[in-house]
């Protein structure tokens, strides 16, 4: 697979009384397959949490369920009934599929 460096950058100010946070543009460099050169590209943040999973060639719930999930989350499979079933239902995108089928008996 093609090698990528992910950036995110935030700026967080401090005041007397409070807090502000925000979440600046991210940029994802990488190298163009077919001529060689540094490709890079700038996204908002909400862009790059979905350009990254279609790039990676993974759906989004695994990445968030599966490959990068924190420690505390990782017994996520022992969860009750209706918490696990959601899990599944995110990761393998069963309604899709679900609404695939009911479009194909109705065709």
């Amino acid at each position: 697979g093609a090698s990528m460096i992910v950036m995110r950058c935030m700026e967080v100010t401090q005041k007397k009384s409070s807090q502000s946070f925000k979440a600046l543009d991210g940029t994802i460099r990488m190298m163009d397959p077919n001529t060689g050169e540094r490709v890079v590209m700038s996204h908002k943040c909400t862009e790059l949490d979905k350009t990254i999973p279609s790039l990676m060639g993974v759906s989004k719930p695994i990445l968030e369920h599966v490959v990068f999930c924190h420690q505390e989350d990782s017994s996520w499979p022992l969860q009750e009934g209706a918490v696990l079933k959601k899990r599944f239902d995110d990761i393998f995108d069963s309604t899709r599929y679900a609404k695939a089928l009911v479009a194909i008996k109705d065709s």
